[in-house]
């Protein structure tokens, strides 16, 4: 009777324990699946606002191109006064909207820089040697946005300048970096670190003392010191073998910048709270399959999906 009783016992006991593994596992698939629907919404948030800031960014390079103040200027070949018109332009946006953050840069036809609203340095400086963006514009003679890599990066709209008989005279370039979308993002408690790979240094000269996180610098000077610590201690998060890590508490993924030809010229690393859907401002999705991809879906070692993104 003992031994039927201590049997039953042990037949009850491996039978909860069983419930309980499979239980867990359940869990740990479900949060797994919560978990990359959270990652990939907030990297759906990220890449279009990204893309929200180019269209207006390109939208008011074309719209200054067809200044005839700007076009007049440019043809009697008077940058001062040319730069006075940029800032009262600006002025008026700034004014009346929240754009601020945007500098203008004018070229001759021949990829010269022929002024900057934002300073007097390199006028007449050649840029066709390291500005991809500018030889596509001029040789396709149509309007261009992109992350685009320069003596910064950033993003970089250009529209081509033509005279009243249609002739090709230059561009013009409206410059914006990353500082607004991280106020909108930080809004939605994810906050983000713009990082340029320091192998381009030599060309982005203006980064060249910035603050330097691994192998990659900061392109803002603006940014959460918290998020560059947990980064520092941490180089493993900026390898990209993973599609997102997980360490205490937050969720830390990588968006590569991509450049003209589609080369990786740096990162932007995306940072939020595991818990942040429980957040009013986000809603609450429902779990309708796997993760997808923009390019491919890569399996690392750990069995954790990987999405292949960039941001151009």
């Amino acid at each position: 009777m003992f031994k039927t009783y201590r049997n039953f016992i042990l037949i009850f006991l491996v039978v909860i324990a069983t419930l309980l593994f499979f239980l867990k596992k359940y869990n740990d698939i479900l949060e797994k699946e919560e978990v990359d629907i959270l990652v990939s919404k907030n990297i759906e948030i990220i890449t279009n606002k990204i893309s929200n800031q180019k269209k207006h960014a390109l939208s008011l390079a074309i719209l200054f191109s067809k200044n005839q103040n700007i076009i007049t200027l440019l043809e009697q070949n008077k940058p001062n006064e040319l730069k006075n018109e940029l800032n009262t332009l600006l002025s008026v946006i700034s004014h009346y909207t929240d754009i601020k953050n945007i500098q203008i840069q004018v070229h001759t036809k021949d990829l010269k820089v022929f002024i900057r609203n934002w300073e007097n340095k390199d006028q007449g400086l050649n840029l066709k040697s390291f500005r991809k963006g500018l030889v596509k514009v001029k040789q396709t003679q149509k309007p261009y946005v992109s992350n685009e890599l320069g003596k910064r990066l950033n993003i970089k709209a250009i529209a081509p300048i033509f005279d009243k008989n249609k002739n090709y005279i230059g561009s013009i370039e409206v410059i914006t970096d990353y500082t607004q979308l991280q106020k909108e993002l930080s809004l939605l408690g994810v906050s983000i670190l713009p990082l340029l790979n320091s192998s381009f240094l030599h060309i982005a000269k203006y980064h060249q003392n910035n603050k330097k996180l691994h192998n990659f610098v900061l392109i803002s000077k603006e940014y959460d010191q918290k998020i560059y610590d947990l980064i520092f201690k941490n180089p493993q998060l900026l390898s990209q073998e993973q599609y997102y890590y997980q360490i205490e508490g937050k969720i830390i993924t990588s968006i590569p910048i991509g450049n003209i030809d589609g080369k990786t010229t740096g990162l932007i690393v995306a940072v939020f709270n595991k818990n942040i859907q429980k957040f009013n401002y986000l809603p609450k999705y429902e779990y309708l399959g796997e993760v997808t991809t923009t390019i491919d879906t890569l399996i690392d070692g750990n069995g954790y999906q990987r999405k292949e993104i960039l941001i151009k």
